[in-house]
């Protein structure tokens, strides 16, 4: 990936960057609409200035851990709070139908997943999930598959 660097702080770039998607932009489901234009702080390993175009890598085993935290994590939530909902509710609570409270949950485990993630915030604020800016490329040079 690759994007322009528009300020520079210190060993930090300020990289704007065109999100690409699989999407036609119909516009049918409104993310079509959505701005595809994002700022991203990335460690300036090539000592690019204002106005340089950059390519950006992100660590592999950093970019896995970080889809598993802000994924994994809020999906085995949910399946915790269903299971407690589905089979643990009608212990405590006989004569009631396990689906309502399953249900709910199953969105009480999501919803605390995701306030433990935000609590974690200084940890994925250390760098280790930080781009990096790893050479500096002419704005029309091919960007390889892969690289």
């Amino acid at each position: 990936m690759r994007g322009i660097v528009h300020e520079v702080k210190g060993d930090l770039a300020m990289v704007k960057i065109q999100r690409k998607e699989a999407c036609g932009e119909c516009r049918a489901c409104f993310s079509g609409m959505m701005k595809t234009e994002m700022d991203i702080e990335a460690k300036n390993l090539c000592d690019a200035e204002e106005g340089d175009w950059v390519e950006l890598e992100l660590q592999e085993n950093a970019f896995f851990n970080a889809v598993i935290v802000m994924y994994g994590l809020p999906f085995i939530g949910f399946i915790v709070g269903i299971v407690l909902g589905y089979f643990g509710v009608p212990k405590l609570i006989p004569n009631i139908s396990p689906v309502l409270p399953s249900l709910v949950l199953g969105v009480l485990g999501i919803v605390l997943a995701m306030l433990w993630i935000h609590s974690q915030n200084h940890r994925w604020e250390s760098g280790k999930y930080r781009p990096l800016a790893t050479k500096i490329v002419e704005e029309d040079e091919p960007e390889m598959c892969g690289a």
